[in-house]
């Protein structure tokens, strides 16, 4: 599409626009709107007056018949393309977050996650901007529209701790060399795979998050942010680490993960 691969034609049209809704007598109003410099904007003018798309009536800089022909169609063009490909495209028009603060209806929301939740700000700056669509007190949720910009977070880490099978170290499980292994991670989340994991956690005194879908869990919450340790024994934990290697591997946003083993 010309107007999106030619520098120079997406500048005419952005002139003619500017032709077109309003009134100058002056070209250097129009530079500093569309981004260009005086220069170019006196050499962008030269041309479009002998292509015929633009002149000067009654000391005021108008689009020609053809200059709003040409407008009109290239606008048309690229609507088109803009409506075909975000089609194609899910595009988040508005989303739920947790109100932290007093929230007014049409009021500016700043959006940020927090222990892997969306939660909401009034008035406060953030990369996320909208506007609310409703009132809502704090604690409560409040649907935000007029997106703007993108959410700051980072990506989640998954830890897997392999756990020994062997009757000799069934008994206390390396409770102690854990603890102190858990205790250098920053985790947010833990997750079991069997029985030993189960009882893994009740010796460290710690209640898991997940105990089914563990890995499809352990995923969504490296998405929201969060890191998660994942317990299992050897066999387990190893056809786990499969499956979640093979979703990753399909996945734009890469998950980092650690195999580490309990000793």
């Amino acid at each position: 599409m010309r107007i999106l691969r030619d520098k120079s034609f997406s500048a005419q049209i952005l002139i003619l626009y500017e032709l077109y809704t309003g009134e100058y007598s002056k070209l250097s109003p129009i530079a500093e709107k569309i981004g260009v410099t005086q220069q170019a904007i006196s050499n962008y003018m030269k041309k479009m007056k002998k292509q015929n798309l633009a002149h000067k009536v009654d000391g005021k800089y108008r689009p020609t018949i053809k200059g709003t022909y040409v407008l009109q169609t290239e606008l048309l063009k690229l609507k088109k393309f803009v409506d075909e490909r975000t089609e194609r495209i899910p595009l988040v028009k508005n989303c739920i977050a947790i109100a932290k603060t007093p929230i007014k209806a049409g009021g500016s929301v700043g959006l940020f996650m927090d222990d892997g939740w969306l939660v909401g700000y009034a008035n406060k700056k953030s990369p996320s901007m909208g506007l609310a669509d409703f009132d809502a007190d704090v604690g409560d949720y409040v649907q935000v529209g007029n997106l703007e910009g993108i959410i700051d977070h980072r990506i989640g880490k998954v830890y897997f701790f392999k756990l020994s099978n062997r009757h000799s170290e069934s008994s206390h499980l390396n409770v102690e060399s854990l603890q102190r292994n858990i205790g250098g991670l920053n985790v947010d989340r833990v997750g079991i795979l069997d029985v030993v994991g189960r009882i893994l956690c009740d010796k460290l005194n710690i209640k898991p998050d997940f105990e089914f879908g563990v890995i499809y869990a352990a995923i969504d919450a490296a998405q929201c942010g969060l890191n998660t340790v994942v317990f299992g024994l050897d066999e387990k934990l190893e056809e786990s680490i499969k499956i979640f290697e093979n979703i990753i591997e399909r996945s734009s946003e890469k998950i980092e993960f650690e195999i580490l083993s309990a000793k």
